[in-house]
């Protein structure tokens, strides 16, 4: 069962479209009190797509809502644009995807189906952009393993040179084979650094830290 939160009539109408015919089937009803739904309803088959651009400013307090009553629910946002921060602090809220209003059907679709299956989804236009807007601090990351920790400050604390450097390759979206030759390690010998950084982190895959890694060089930058 789909839940839209959204004031938008447009935008529901829109999603009800988009879903017509599939998996999915939206509650009949506007979701303007998370409360009142009855909790029989929760499970791991129930998911909320949140309206992220006329509820920008509320989104961690309507996804803290959802949680709390329905805690293994799913959560995606859809937006025209997605801001890093705000994605932060969603997916830290608990959200599960990001998807922009402006996809094709097959995509959100198919977007919608990653998250119910488990996965964690962002628009690839968004993780571009990310790349793009960190570009000169992308530098950093062929440090030689010599250099000090001062070069990652928050990353320090909890991570070594090494894994710092290829936590910032990750963030970029870079491939284990492409880590392993800008830093010239083995593919085996990057793995084994992957899964220290998401043990390490709490990440459960790449993505998460990405998203992770996004926050922190983040606020390194505002220092």
């Amino acid at each position: 069962m789909v839940f839209p939160i959204c004031s938008n009539p447009l935008l529901r109408i829109g999603l009800e479209t988009v879903l017509l015919g599939g998996a999915f089937n939206i509650w009949p009803e506007a979701v303007d009190d998370i409360s009142v739904l009855p909790r029989t309803l929760g499970g791991e088959n129930v998911l909320f797509i949140i309206d992220g651009q006329n509820y920008s400013d509320d989104a961690v307090s309507i996804i803290n809502q959802i949680k709390t009553r329905f805690p293994d629910a799913r959560i995606v946002i859809l937006s025209e644009k997605f801001e890093p921060d705000a994605v932060c602090a969603a997916w830290q809220a608990g959200a599960h995807g990001f998807c922009l209003s402006n996809s094709q059907r097959e995509i959100i679709v198919g977007s919608l189906d990653l998250v119910m299956l488990g996965e964690i989804v962002l628009p690839s236009a968004f993780i571009l952009s990310l790349t793009a807007s960190n570009a000169g601090h992308t530098a950093s990351a062929t440090v030689q393993s010599s250099e000090s920790s001062e070069d990652y400050p928050s990353l320090g604390r909890k991570l070594s040179i090494r894994e710092a450097q290829i936590l910032d390759y990750l963030r970029q979206g870079a491939p284990n084979k492409v880590i392993a030759r800008k830093l010239s390690l083995s593919e085996s010998t990057v793995k084994v650094h992957v899964k220290a950084i998401l043990k390490k982190i709490g990440a459960c895959n790449r993505t998460q830290a990405a998203l992770w890694a996004t926050r922190r060089f983040s606020s390194d930058a505002e220092v």
